[in-house]
């Protein structure tokens, strides 16, 4: 859990009001979930995430939130997340992942703690993880392809991708019985550990994201397709993942 900017602490502030003044009894709890409870937070540039928990009454008045969307996107807070205590209960066979994500950094700003005794069933998990790197490996070949060897689409296609993974690394780790670093790095870096990958490779793409790397058109293609190459040997070894 990171320590809460002066800033943030007023946007999150602001939006728990907000929320309170919308749906008042029917609130269960708001969580922020995401960067912004970790030290990845960057003012300006990270999303701000919010579990919104409702009754089912309140769930069903939901457009009520709809005036503050504009306002809310002007703080770099992204569309909440409602859901029922319920769905939350019924759901943990289907997001594993999401609600392991969830658990793995957080903060109640108010009301209930819904996260804090959700139990995450393993073999879920493997099933989803599994499920999500065959999709997301299939995704990333057509969008190399789609590139047509270009910088800019490249350099494009391992920003936008490389954070995708995290999630799923996160819950790689949990399923290895291995302590989640907070940072996205550090979860790249273990998991390369974990599974034997490329970690001087995921580091490099990494720090794409930033501009403390360039590379020219030519290493940007051989680094993507070292890229597949890791992650299809990371969906294979999930395959024969014994728990």
């Amino acid at each position: 859990m990171n320590t809460m900017s002066q800033k943030l602490k007023e946007i999150v502030d602001r939006f728990t009001e907000e929320i309170k003044g919308l749906f008042d009894k029917e609130l269960v709890s708001i969580i922020l979930f995401g960067s912004a409870a970790t030290k990845d937070y960057m003012p300006k540039k990270s999303d701000i995430n919010f579990l919104v928990v409702l009754t089912e009454k309140g769930i069903a008045q939901i457009e009520a939130v709809q005036k503050y969307i504009d306002r809310w996107k002007k703080r770099s807070i992204g569309i909440p997340l409602f859901l029922t205590k319920v769905y939350i209960k019924n759901s943990l066979d289907s997001f594993p992942i999401e609600f392991l994500n969830m658990k793995s950094a957080y903060e109640v700003v108010f009301g209930e703690d819904v996260l804090k005794d959700l139990t995450i069933n393993r073999k879920d998990l493997r099933l989803q993880c599994e499920r999500e790197l065959k999709g997301k490996l299939l995704l990333l070949r057509q969008e190399f392809v789609m590139t047509r060897g270009k910088s800019k689409a490249l350099r494009q296609l391992i920003h936008s991708s490389i954070i995708t993974f995290v999630s799923i690394f996160r819950a790689l780790l949990y399923l290895k019985n291995q302590e989640i670093p907070e940072t996205k790095y550090k979860i790249l870096m273990e998991t390369c550990r974990e599974f034997e990958l490329d970690g001087g490779l995921f580091s490099i793409l990494i720090s794409l994201r930033g501009t403390r790397v360039k590379l020219s058109q030519d290493q940007l293609g051989e680094k993507c397709r070292r890229y597949i190459a890791e992650i299809q040997k990371l969906s294979e070894s999930i395959d024969r993942l014994k728990l």
